[in-house]
């Protein structure tokens, strides 16, 4: 071996011996219609002398026998023009080639196949006809090939090419295929054959319901299946209140005509064939079938893993497909500009489609749909290789610069999209802290659609360097290495998600904008855990026609029939949650948020079951109620969640209450005032005014729950954030009076109001055992001192004063010109100096 190729090989093992798994280690989506992107033209390849491998003279003078271990002759194109015996391995070396002869089937079966030259079936211009099959076997387990385990075919260096037919990645229904019934009427003519494989799947909650069937006919756009689905799958139009959702059952293609599996015993040891693509190497994959793929419980050991190529446009996988793997689907490991497109998989574990430490950029997943994603069943000796493989992704995206347009995910006991942005790359990229992928712009995120999740598209929990996730804040920025850089907008374009049992879409940061979606038939449509953020048009609807499988209809007392649903049946269905904030939904258009027997629904409400902190100003506009929705619902206050009893938020044009300017709230402080009125409907009240976050925390870290809040209207018991418990907040009124009795006192404390206007002012009263000092906006000196004067005086001042007498503090909260808040610090020892 050249001194170079060793070098190489050394260096790529110990990358390999280091590579981990993920982080910590290794409306309406239009069908596809294969139009591959042009592939930059790879350098003219020198004419290599052509010899087959029938022929002995190829090998010396006798050919290959079972079990040997065959490197191919060098500086050689070898033609495979028969059906070799089982090998003990294949190595392919540098500046040679093997490849497929196209005059009939092949089969090449091996235990292993090191490609340093090249291997070839078909070419991108003249794809494969006949059926070529690539099956690695397993007679002697555990190997270990050059550091890529067992059963792989490795590309260390070199090229692969892989093109099959092109064929229909995967359409939809065109009307709804029923339970029993053996016949797909699809919406456009399938070029599919009998025998083929297919994955159709589910339009319920349940994941499980995507099923994998067999052609027996084709004529037009009707499929005649080998056998009766198990389940329904919806297919029909939907129009609600006059507003269309596409819930059709997707339909894509398994079979190709090139194949690469591992044999039929992988099924039972989980150790499937595996591609591993590195070094220098290109791979041009098209038209093929990868199954009984991956390698279960194992790091590093994918169906398709293109591990740390750096800049690789020349590559792709694209119109292929990948089932029945063990452990993933496709892997993007430290490379950059791939372009996985029009791809079909069906039934892995753990995350599918996955982008690995944090520095892949420039990739583009495109057109491909994935389905029945399933997390790991301990009972069948199945383990998560990450934390987060407990409740897998379709989509595992850990750099947002990158483009991810019109794709599917389907049946996923987990995530669709799973925006997982860690604060660095991790795994073989930790030392690239010059990145920031929670500050970085986001690519191009349109059209993708999520049915059959729990959660559609969650931008959250980005991955940690050990391998867990943590709550992400994703604020991005013109110069991601300056958090103080000009904010800028990430928009997610035209996201479709229905039937997802918890939410349609979870974001959390700042500076998002959630554009045009389609949320239908969710548990929630949409909670932004955010600041500046807004729900942008689109189309909310609570509860289409596709009611989900009629053999689970219960009936009801009324006699009509009600369908068990994922969640608590005393949970109400909402299109949009408002939490945090600032956040805005605007422009939307909402219907089919009808109450029942089992459970409320609403257009609007706030996160329910919520002790934290939120924005009373987050506000609504432009809205569109198709129908007689209830608009609003706020379930009754849980007694330890603050957050409950502070649910508050602005109508600010009137599209909500009717009246512009109006708040709605459920708060027991506010809504009692005779000025508000009560909407039983809602369980709230429609108030004037204007309203902010009034807020109290121990500096020492002492215990001061309860903290009981009274105002002009109304009482209320805060219990504190919880973590430390020495925080509190709650809504307010402004130019109002609110008492706060702390249950200890504290030698230490902040006060304040939030998210408001230079001028706004809020009066706040505290008992206090001795006279203390007062400084205003964290500074703490005497020049923002405050003075005391007498309450009588106290209402003239501009936050510069306090007044003191028999044991209450009163103080005015005064935001001042530039600021959006107010707050002082009330030191009653030498702590504060």
């Amino acid at each position: 071996m050249p001194a170079r190729r060793s070098a190489t090989v050394l260096l790529l093992t110990a990358l390999l011996t280091a590579c981990g798994s993920g982080s910590g280690g290794s409306g309406t989506t239009p069908a596809p219609t294969p139009t591959p992107t042009p592939t930059p033209a790879p350098a003219p390849a020198p004419t290599l002398p052509t010899a087959k491998w029938s022929d002995p003279a190829t090998w010396g003078g006798t050919l290959p026998t079972a079990g040997q271990k065959v490197t191919l002759p060098a500086g050689k194109r070898v033609l495979l023009d028969s059906t070799p015996p089982d090998l003990g391995g294949l190595t392919i070396p540098t500046g040679t080639v093997l490849e497929f002869d196209d005059t009939a089937d092949r089969t090449l079966r091996a235990e292993w196949i090191m490609v340093h030259g090249e291997l070839r079936i078909g070419s991108e211009g003249k794809p494969f006809t006949h059926h070529a099959e690539i099956l690695l076997t397993n007679a002697v387990p555990g190997e270990d090939v050059m550091g890529m385990g067992d059963r792989v075919l490795g590309v260390m260096d070199g090229t692969l090419e892989l093109h099959g037919q092109p064929r229909l990645a995967w359409t939809r229904l065109n009307a709804t295929a029923r339970k029993g019934s053996s016949t797909l009427t699809l919406d456009r003519a399938p070029d599919w054959q009998p025998g083929d494989s297919l994955t159709l799947t589910g339009t319920d909650f349940n994941p499980a319901q995507t099923e994998k069937v067999t052609v027996q006919r084709v004529s037009g756009t009707a499929v005649t299946l080998a056998a009766p689905l198990k389940y329904t799958h919806w297919g029909d139009p939907i129009t609600v209140a006059g507003l269309s959702v596409n819930e059709r059952a997707e339909v894509g293609l398994l079979t190709r005509n090139v194949v690469v599996a591992a044999t039929d015993d992988a099924a039972q040891t989980g150790v499937g064939a595996h591609v591993m693509i590195m070094g220098t190497a290109q791979a041009r994959i098209e038209g093929a079938e990868f199954t009984r793929v991956g390698q279960l419980n194992t790091l590093r050991r994918y169906p398709v893993h293109f591990h740390q190529l750096g800049s690789a446009p020349a590559s792709y996988l694209r119109g292929s497909s990948v089932h029945a793997s063990f452990n993933r689907c496709v892997v993007v490991h430290g490379t950059s500009g791939l372009r996985v497109q029009d791809n079909v998989t069906f039934d892995n574990i753990g995350h599918c489609l996955f982008l690995e430490d944090g520095d892949e950029t420039g990739n583009t997943l495109s057109g491909n749909l994935v389905t029945r994603v399933k997390a790991p069943d301990a009972k069948q000796g199945q383990t998560p290789l990450l934390d987060s493989d407990k409740r897998p992704a379709a989509y595992w995206i850990t750099h947002p610069a990158n483009t991810v347009r019109n794709n599917v995910a389907a049946g996923v006991d987990g995530t669709g999209f799973w925006l997982a942005f860690p604060e660095h790359p991790t795994g073989l990229a930790a030392a690239r802290t010059d990145l920031w992928p929670r500050r970085t712009p986001l690519g191009d995120f349109s059209g993708n659609v999520a049915h059959g999740t729990d959660r559609g598209l969650n931008l959250d929990n980005g991955p940690k360097a050990d391998g867990t996730t943590e709550v992400t804040y994703y604020a991005p920025v013109t110069t991601p290495s300056d958090p103080k850089s000009a904010p800028v907008t990430a928009t997610l374009d035209t996201f479709t998600a229905y039937k997802n049992r918890d939410h349609g879409v979870w974001l959390r940061g700042k500076g998002h904008v959630l554009l045009n979606a389609t949320l239908a038939d969710n548990g929630v449509g949409a909670t932004f855990a955010s600041d500046d953020s807004t729900l942008k048009g689109g189309v909310l609807i609570g509860e289409t026609p596709n009611l989900g499988q009629p053999e689970s209809w219960e009936p009801t007392g009324t006699g009509g029939r009600a369908l068990p649903r994922p969640w608590d049946p005393s949970f109400p269905i909402r299109g949009y949650q408002f939490y945090d904030g600032h956040v805005t939904i605007d422009g939307a258009t909402l219907a089919g948020f009808t109450p029942d027997a089992t459970r409320q629904a609403s257009g609007l409400g706030y996160l329910t079951k919520n002790a934290f902190s939120l924005v009373p100003t987050n506000n609504a506009l432009n809205l569109r109620w198709a129908d007689a929705s209830p608009r609003v619902y706020f379930p009754a206050a849980q007694p330890d969640k603050d957050g409950d009893k502070a649910a508050t938020f602005l109508d600010t044009d009137g599209t909500v209450t009717g009246t512009a300017g109006l708040t709605v709230t459920a708060s027991p402080l506010l809504k009692g005032a005779p000025d508000c009125t009560p909407n039983a409907g809602w369980n709230a009240s429609t108030c004037p005014g204007s309203y902010t976050r009034l807020w109290l925390q121990d500096v020492t870290g002492g215990k001061l729950a309860p903290v009981t809040v009274t105002g002009p209207h109304g009482t209320v018991s805060l219990t504190g954030t919880p973590g430390t418990f020495t925080s509190f907040s709650t809504s307010a009124r402004l130019n109002q009076t609110y008492t706060l009795t702390p249950s200890a006192a504290s030698a230490h404390l902040r006060l304040g109001l939030q998210n408001r206007q230079p001028g706004d002012t809020l009066t706040v009263t505290l008992p206090a055992a001795a006279e203390p000092r007062i400084y205003r906006d964290w500074w703490i000196d005497n020049r923002n001192l405050l003075k005391k004067v007498t309450p009588a005086a106290l209402p003239g001042t501009t936050g510069d004063s306090y007044a003191y007498e028999n044991g209450q503090l009163t103080l005015k909260l005064v935001v001042q010109a530039s600021r959006d808040s107010a707050q002082v610090e009330i030191c009653t020892t030498d702590l504060c100096k």
